[in-house]
């Protein structure tokens, strides 16, 4: 039992450390007044999820980000969404824009290579907001594909 705890402490401090380290992506994103600083915050987003789901833990970390966040439990599961609430700030990331950004991720999660970076991707496929387009079809079609008997 003792063991089991220490695990789950040094899991949190993981968590934590990992959580402040694309917060601060935040902060240089926001230092910035280059146009394309936002690429530095999603990639640290991106990375971060594509690594703990690289080990089956995305949605487990990410639930536990928003709770030493003091922030609410979502009612869906999706880890980038998670990790933007629990990072960026909420006065000028509206769930919009975060619903936005967590739908170019899980579409670069789909379709990107490892070789290429997210913002090099991104750009090539038209940017954020043709990205977040092209996720919404992709998924559309999905679930009507899932739900055809």
């Amino acid at each position: 039992m003792q063991s089991e705890q220490n695990w789950c402490a040094q899991c949190l401090r993981g968590v934590r450390y990992f959580v402040l380290r694309v917060r601060n992506a935040w902060e240089e994103c926001q230092a910035s007044r280059d146009r394309n600083a936002i690429y530095g915050y999603l990639s640290a987003v991106f990375d971060l999820v594509m690594w703990w789901a690289a080990e089956n833990r995305a949605v487990s970390r990410a639930r536990w980000a928003l709770q030493l966040q003091h922030l609410d439990l979502p009612t869906t599961d999706e880890p980038f969404a998670a990790i933007i609430l629990a990072t960026a700030d909420r006065q000028k990331v509206d769930k919009r824009t975060r619903s936005k950004w967590s739908r170019v991720l899980r579409y670069a999660a789909e379709y990107k290579t490892n070789a290429e970076p997210l913002a090099a991707f991104v750009q090539r496929k038209g940017g954020i907001n043709k990205c977040a387009e092209r996720f919404t079809r992709y998924l559309g079609r999905r679930q009507r594909r899932d739900q055809t008997p």
